[in-house]
């Protein structure tokens, strides 16, 4: 495991992930878990956790906005109907 992650890790069922350059986070959604796992990279690469949500199962495959709203798509076999929406605090 790479260094940066062997103290804290994202949930099970990772499918995807996305990295917003502009604010240095990283978005992961973990579909079995349904958690979305939010974590900033320092410029040495290093990744210190900033908050871990709960979205739904099957929520997958993150789409970030410029003000940090996540857009999760959902799997097939899910009973979800429409896309699932995290959005930042506040």
């Amino acid at each position: 495991m790479a260094p940066c992650c062997r103290k804290w890790r994202p949930a099970n069922g990772v499918d995807d992930i996305h990295y917003e350059s502009a604010t240095h986070l990283l978005y992961v959604g973990a579909a079995r878990a349904a958690t979305l796992t939010i974590a900033r990279a320092d410029n040495a690469g290093k990744l210190t956790p900033v908050a871990q949500v709960p979205t739904h199962n099957g929520a997958r495959n993150g789409v970030v906005t410029k003000d940090g709203t996540v857009y999760l798509a959902h799997g097939g076999g899910v009973k979800l109907p429409a896309l699932v929406v995290v959005s930042p605090a506040k």
